[in-house]
């Protein structure tokens, strides 16, 4: 029964926040005047992210139960999609110059606060329990606690406080703030706790990195997919921002690999998904990466080069060109690779070379022991097992 239970919580989670982004959809299409497809692009953009969210909190929440991480992710969807469908209503009222009634300041109000919640639970509270859902240790309590009650303090000080929302097209004047010295002080606690909140932030990352330190075995290929998630995260917009310039990317694409990339690979490393196939990833990214600058670059001087002397034979000039990069593709890539499993694939690569010195030798080698002897210390060497033995079966009518 409780495991039945935990899967209904799951799935009312994703529902709960798929329908935040439906009402949000039908909201924006009943309500909103001018409906450009600028309008509806950045709400898909928006609602595709928290959908992400509260998609890998559905998967950890089905495939690992035990594990809070995927209920926080879960629970972070929903929050940050509470205010979804109210957004277009507040925002049609406001661009018509309609005063806002209470239910609308409500919703607003949410909007302008829950943001906090939201990075708590998907960024704070999941580092400090990575991989395992399990704290790394009591100290690490102090801050966990220290990032809920911040949070806490930091909603409370602000919705309190007689400042202006701003998450608003204009800003707006808040449902019930305290004025004078308790507005003042509302103003200062909440201040406080975003202080308190972004700071466990840094904490919060150290403790991953002292785990990753401490760690070996699976636990150790779990945190290398959230530390390439992370510099996913932070080497993907310098990427991006130039391509958004130049008109190749949509506005705001640079965010995507900042929200995406992290969440992702926590997904994969709470379920311990091809964890051991990251070396091979990183290296066939890094190899087909220089491969296609080898070859393109060749190929973008050589094409207007041979069309100017074939005068009139462009097409030809072209097709030899495409060809001569296709004859390369291969040679280039074997050679790339081979240096690419040097640098970043060092397991790898010594296994294949010792498979091949292995395989060299058992064509010359006839002596059945000391086969037995290579084929042990090959295993050993490339796959490194706790036991291994070998056994031959005896020919028949000889004694075994």
């Amino acid at each position: 029964m409780q495991v039945q239970r935990r899967t209904q919580l799951a799935w009312l989670l994703f529902l709960s926040t798929f329908g935040c982004l439906a009402g949000g959809l039908v909201v924006t299409l009943f309500v909103t005047r001018p409906l450009t497809s600028d309008v509806l692009l950045t709400g898909a953009f928006d609602g595709a992210i928290w959908l992400l969210f509260a998609t890998i909190g559905l998967v950890l929440t089905l495939r690992r139960p035990d594990n809070p991480i995927g209920w926080l992710y879960a629970a972070a969807g929903l929050v940050w999609t509470l205010y979804v469908p109210w957004d277009p209503w507040v925002d049609q009222l406001q661009r018509t110059g309609r005063p806002l009634p209470p239910v609308a300041r409500l919703a607003a109000l949410a909007g302008d606060s829950l943001w906090a919640v939201g990075i708590c639970l998907a960024i704070t509270l999941p580092l400090l329990l990575l991989p395992n859902g399990r704290l790394r240790s009591r100290r690490w309590r102090l801050v966990a606690v220290a990032a809920v009650v911040g949070t806490t303090v930091e909603l409370v000080g602000w919705v309190l406080s007689p400042t202006p929302m701003t998450q608003t097209l204009v800003p707006v004047a808040k449902p019930f703030p305290l004025g004078g010295w308790a507005g003042t002080a509302a103003g200062i606690i909440s201040w406080v706790g975003w202080g308190v909140l972004f700071a466990c932030i840094p904490v919060a990352a150290v403790c991953v990195v002292l785990r990753f330190r401490s760690s070996g075995g699976v636990e150790r290929q779990q945190l290398r997919w959230v530390a390439a998630g992370a510099t996913l995260a932070a080497a993907g917009p310098a990427l991006v921002l130039p391509l958004e310039a130049l008109g190749l990317a949509p506005p705001d694409a640079f965010a995507l690999p900042m929200l995406l990339a992290v969440p992702l690979a926590v997904g994969v490393a709470v379920l311990r998904y091809r964890l051991w196939d990251l070396d091979r990833l990183v290296s066939r990214t890094v190899t087909y990466a220089l491969v296609t600058v080898l070859l393109a670059v060749p190929y973008l001087l050589v094409v207007p080069a041979a069309s100017r002397l074939a005068e009139g034979s462009g097409s030809l000039a072209v097709a030899a060109a495409t060809l001569a990069v296709a004859a390369l593709f291969q040679p280039v890539r074997r050679r790339v690779q081979d240096l690419v499993d040097r640098r970043f694939n060092r397991r790898r690569y010594d296994a294949a070379r010792t498979l091949d010195g292995f395989a060299a030798r058992l064509r010359e080698q006839v002596d059945l022991d000391a086969l037995h002897g290579e084929l042990l210390g090959v295993v050993d060497q490339t796959m490194q097992p706790t036991r291994a033995s070998l056994w031959l079966r005896p020919q028949t009518g000889q004694p075994s």
